[in-house]
């Protein structure tokens, strides 16, 4: 699974903004997501986490106008690709938008 997202945010600011994605979905779908886990590097975050039980894993870069969010998911879970996709999409631009008005 390959996501591009663009933004307007400096690299800096666009990190810390990226680090809230997993976490807020991880609040809104508790009975189905846990064990997350984040390792931010620089402009990499490193993440894993299971939904429904399914381990998921992979890194977002933020580069200077957009955001890769990459990750191989397991067999099972590529029903729900496109799914997944936009749920992550729908919630890393919510994230970009509170970023940007807190500014």
């Amino acid at each position: 699974m390959k996501i591009e997202l663009s933004h307007d945010l400096d690299t800096e600011k666009g990190t810390l903004c990226a680090e809230k994605i997993f976490k807020q979905l991880s609040e809104e779908y508790k009975d189905e997501f846990s064990d997350l886990e984040q390792k931010t590097n620089g402009n990499i975050i490193d993440f894993s986490f299971k939904i429904r039980g399914m381990h998921i894993n992979g890194n977002i870069t933020v580069l200077k106008d957009k955001v890769l969010i990459e990750s191989k998911l397991p067999f099972a879970a590529r029903i729900f690709q496109g799914t997944i996709e936009n749920k992550i999409t729908e919630n890393a631009y919510k994230m970009i938008a509170e970023c940007k008005s807190n500014n």
